[in-house]
């Protein structure tokens, strides 16, 4: 695989490559995290099929932003209800309960979070495969008292 060049601040460095991991039934690439953007912000893309989202939570930490390239998400943001289509976006704020749903076959999007930090629960969670992973391949199951005692560790309530 290449390698491509970044500059940063007239600096060049060469360009990590990014992980994929497989976390409940969708594939998740970390394409920039906080070691590489001083903790500002990570940026993952996610894609997968209807199923494996999260419960609705709550970020005490983190701000996100949801950008939609393919297929449709619904959010939930508070009291809100938004579906989003390719090249759609949504702002969700920290300490405002959310989560989303594919409401389509596949979607795949985008999810930008600030400060970074949150990725390293996906890293935690997931299971690290190779660049030839599809999203629907085998893993390994993960119960919810894991996923509530794991999301404890970042600041992340599941709501009833």
């Amino acid at each position: 695989m290449a390698t491509a060049l970044l500059s940063f601040n007239g600096k060049s460095m060469d360009a990590k490559p990014a992980r994929l991991l497989r976390f409940r039934g969708g594939l998740i690439k970390i394409h920039a995290d906080a070691t590489e953007t001083a903790g500002q912000f990570a940026l993952i893309e996610m894609k997968g099929a209807s199923g494996g989202e999260p419960p609705l939570h709550v970020h005490r930490n983190e701000d996100e932003l949801f950008y939609v390239l393919e297929g449709y998400l619904k959010i939930v943001r508070g009291n809100e209800e938004l579906t989003l289509s390719a090249g759609q976006s949504a702002f969700l704020p920290r300490n405002v309960p959310h989560t989303f749903k594919i409401v389509s076959g596949y979607a795949r999007f985008l999810n930008y979070i600030t400060p970074g930090g949150f990725e390293a629960y996906f890293r935690d969670m997931g299971q690290l495969v190779g660049e030839d992973a599809t999203p629907h391949g085998p893993e390994a199951q993960i119960s919810t008292a894991e996923l509530i005692r794991v999301a404890g560790r970042y600041s992340i309530t599941f709501m009833p």
